[in-house]
């Protein structure tokens, strides 16, 4: 009966205690969004981390709505538009969408150069081969004033005329800026 009892208490000594149940980790609230905001810098860097020395993901123009994901020492996480997550200063981002693009009432938009009537080549197969340059200075009314030929490597002038008289006979739009037409300079290249 000693022995029987010796190995009980050995026994119950030798024996561990069950593992406590292990505690269930909080589960991790959900990433709440600060909301959209915009782009107020020509060009601004998305980076891996909020520090301006960490590696570029990519870069996302004026005006481009971002998601903001999360604020930390005056850097935002963000989602762009692609999907990609990365971090921005918070000093060229703005709450919000962007604001709408107006111009002065009754003034057009910014816009390029653009044909109304293209220069119409004349073909022939029979002749000298090559490039011509020509320049043509274009008025407000997008009427071509003077040309002047840059460039001619076949040499035959009288292929160069044809280029300037294409040219001579194109009609533009021309190009608005801050609300005034502008004259320009158009590089017409000729290819015989």
């Amino acid at each position: 009966m000693k022995r029987l009892l010796i190995c009980v208490l050995l026994a119950a000594g030798c024996s561990t205690p069950p593992p406590p149940e292990p505690v269930a980790a909080p589960a991790p609230q959900s990433q709440r969004e600060l909301g959209p905001a915009h782009v107020t810098a020509t060009a601004l860097n998305v980076r891996e981390e909020p520090s301006s020395d960490a590696p570029i993901l990519t870069t996302v123009r004026r005006g481009a709505t971002l998601q903001l994901l999360e604020e930390k020492d005056g850097w935002y996480r963000v989602r762009v538009a692609s999907g990609g997550v990365g971090w921005v200063s918070s000093k060229y981002v703005a709450m919000g969408a962007p604001p709408p693009r107006r111009g002065r009432r009754g003034c057009p938009p910014d816009s390029d150069y653009a044909f109304e009537k293209s220069p119409l080549p004349s073909f022939s197969e029979d002749g000298r081969h090559g490039l011509v340059v020509v320049d043509a200075n274009v008025n407000t009314d997008g009427a071509v004033t003077s040309t002047k030929v840059v460039s001619n490597n076949t040499g035959d002038a009288a292929l160069a005329a044809i280029a300037e008289r294409e040219i001579r006979a194109a009609k533009f739009i021309a190009p608005v800026r801050n609300c005034v037409k502008r004259s320009f300079v158009f590089t017409y290249k000729r290819a015989f």
